[in-house]
């Protein structure tokens, strides 16, 4: 009997670490405020609440504007934290366990994203290794020369758009919305969008 219930002690905490790995719900709400600014782990809860129940997910926000949370999965969210920002959450596998993969993403005349990677408990991870964040050149297509467009996307601005149905991620050079008409027709032809796979440690490129 002593046996067993030392048995039950043990996996208890393998257990907790199971279900909060699966659990992005939790992960949502519990998350520290520095993480999500505009929303209180109340607003967070209401949030979850609405649309575990089929409701509009929507809230006030600490700016007094409106945050929707458009999706909610298993291991995906999507949260419109603003008219013209929005933050994508993603559950990703890791030998030991899983992550937390954050994408922000600002909307204005072109779209810009930054990635960070945190661990369950939404320490900041060295993401050095997991994303490498591509270059200009990258996006051109094979038989490209980066001189032919070198003078006029001299801006890196990029989208990064995590997938909800697959552990993929997909970037996209977006500078030519900031560009004259010319400028964007001559460029937009030249360009390609790029499909990263997580391969258990690191995004990588197909």
């Amino acid at each position: 009997m002593k046996r067993f219930l030392f048995l039950i002690l043990y996996m208890l905490p393998c257990a907790a670490s199971f279900v909060s790995a699966q659990d992005l719900r939790t992960l949502f709400m519990d998350a520290p405020d520095e993480v999500f600014p505009l929303l209180t782990k109340n607003m967070r809860a209401d949030l979850v609440d609405f649309a575990d129940a089929g409701m509009s997910a929507k809230v006030t926000n600490n700016l007094d504007g409106v945050s929707v949370l458009e999706k909610l999965g298993d291991d995906y969210l999507l949260l419109a934290t603003t008219a013209s920002s929005t933050m994508q959450l993603k559950l990703l596998p890791v030998q030991d366990g899983a992550i937390v993969c954050v994408v922000k993403t600002v909307k204005a005349e072109a779209t810009d994203s930054r990635i960070r990677f945190y661990d369950l408990e939404w320490n900041r991870l060295d993401d050095s290794g997991m994303f490498t964040q591509p270059a200009t050149r990258d996006f051109l297509l094979p038989g490209t020369e980066a001189d032919e467009i070198a003078d006029i996307c001299d801006i890196y601005l990029v989208a990064l758009s995590l997938n909800a149905d697959d552990k993929t991620l997909v970037a996209e050079y977006t500078m030519p919305a900031y560009m004259s008409a010319d400028d964007a027709a001559k460029v937009k032809p030249l360009l390609r969008k790029l499909l990263y796979k997580w391969d258990g440690e690191r995004f990588v490129i197909e």
